[in-house]
């Protein structure tokens, strides 16, 4: 059953925009954007202050800062491969956009094509 309510950490979103913007190196922290404006009107009687968030999201920060969250480390680059292994390996995590047999089709043409052009030959 889902929850009517998520709450995370600022590490956590943090962790969370760097896994989504494909960051791979850098430290990074929470990035907050107040808006804050003052307020005195014929329906208010007593001055106020409004704060609102005009944006959340992350800033590069120094290796020192307690708050940050080390990119590397969140969100490792991946080893350079060829081509051919690549086109697996987004079929395999599942980033494949078609549905289930056409991911088993993409799969099985891709071994095929590699298999097919990497045949061993015999030397006599």
């Amino acid at each position: 059953m889902a929850s009517n309510e998520y709450t995370l950490s600022h590490q956590d979103v943090v962790k969370a925009v760097i896994i989504h913007q494909g960051i791979h190196e850098g430290f990074w922290t929470l990035n907050i954007n107040f808006n804050v404006s003052a307020a005195h009107g014929p329906q208010v009687p007593d001055p106020c202050l409004a704060v609102t968030i005009k944006g959340i999201g992350i800033m590069r920060a120094a290796a020192t800062d307690p708050f940050a969250i080390d990119a590397a480390v969140v969100n490792p680059a991946m080893p350079p491969s060829d081509k051919g292994a690549v086109k697996i390996t987004a079929a395999v995590t599942g980033t494949h956009e078609n549905s289930s047999m056409q991911f088993c089709r993409d799969v099985y043409r891709n071994v095929a094509v590699q298999s097919a052009a990497k045949t061993p030959t015999k030397t006599s």
